[in-house]
């Protein structure tokens, strides 16, 4: 049975306040700390934590600074370690609320913000799933839209541009592509600062690939328009950890829980979830 979400705000280190949704499940099989994406929020995986708590597991979320009902400028960070601060202290308020064993998992932005939270905290979780992660960009940025983010960066960081996203590249699925358009509290900017510290963390990311270990789980949509499947498949293969597996699935976009054929990757989750579990 799913339970209803507890709503609530907690203070980040600099001070922000951040909204939080917790599903708790009755059978407390563990707890998914879910990172969401960029320019989105949680609310838009009520249907993945109901799934989750059909299963037993608890789905604990919060929104980023910049996004949803959170505080703080929209789309914008000034530096990638003001996310990485924000899970720390989503994580710490949490305490002993949500049953253990805890996975973290991040959807594109947050696939980026959770394999650098584990790259800098170590082995707080037992395991780690990404979704789509934005390690790398599908499409390469033009020359001269990346050197005028580089250069207003730092003379205008806060400076917010269109983003220009069409979301028919994020499901095949016509609902959710009506409701993410739709939805007040999605954005459709992102600052030049914003811009120059995603593209740092991800290099970052994929340096270090190989100082993470521990159990990883990577859900890749096939047809990614968004985040790169090659940057991805790389990342895989430089994981230091053995305990690896990647699903890649052909003709899915971006968002793969809220595709047409969601049923796959969610199976895919459950199966991987219980292995780990026992």
């Amino acid at each position: 049975m799913t339970q209803k979400a507890r709503e609530g705000f907690f203070t980040a280190r600099d001070g922000l306040r951040l909204f939080s949704r917790i599903w708790p499940a009755e059978r407390g099989r563990g707890t998914l700390l879910l990172v969401h994406g960029f320019a989105e929020h949680s609310g838009r995986y009520a249907r993945l934590a109901e799934d989750l708590n059909q299963a037993g597991y608890c789905l604990a979320t919060f929104d980023l600074r910049g996004h949803g009902r959170s505080e703080g400028r929209r789309a914008h960070i000034d530096s990638f370690d003001d996310y990485l601060g924000d899970c720390r202290a989503f994580i710490e308020q949490l305490g002993d609320e949500c049953p253990r064993p805890h996975w973290l998992l991040g959807h594109s932005m947050g696939g980026l913000i959770a394999a650098r939270y584990r790259q800098r905290h170590g082995g707080e979780f037992v395991g780690l799933v990404l979704s789509s992660p934005f390690l790398g960009f599908a499409i390469k940025v033009p020359a001269i839209k990346a050197l005028a983010g580089r250069a207003l960066s730092s003379l205008w960081p806060t400076l917010a541009m269109k983003t220009g996203l069409d979301p028919t590249v994020l499901s095949h699925d016509r609902q959710v592509v009506e409701e993410y358009r739709n939805d007040p509290l999605v954005s459709d900017i992102a600052t030049a600062r914003w811009f120059t510290e995603v593209i740092q963390a991800q290099q970052e990311a994929r340096k270090q690939a190989g100082s993470l270990a521990g159990p990883l789980l990577v859900l890749q949509a096939g047809d990614d328009r968004l985040s790169s499947l090659q940057t991805t498949q790389a990342f895989f293969d430089a994981y230091g950890g053995v305990d690896k597996q990647i699903q890649v699935y052909d003709g899915f976009l971006h968002e793969v829980f809220n595709e047409n054929e969601r049923q796959r990757p969610l199976e895919d989750l459950l199966s991987w979830l219980g292995e780990h579990t026992a």
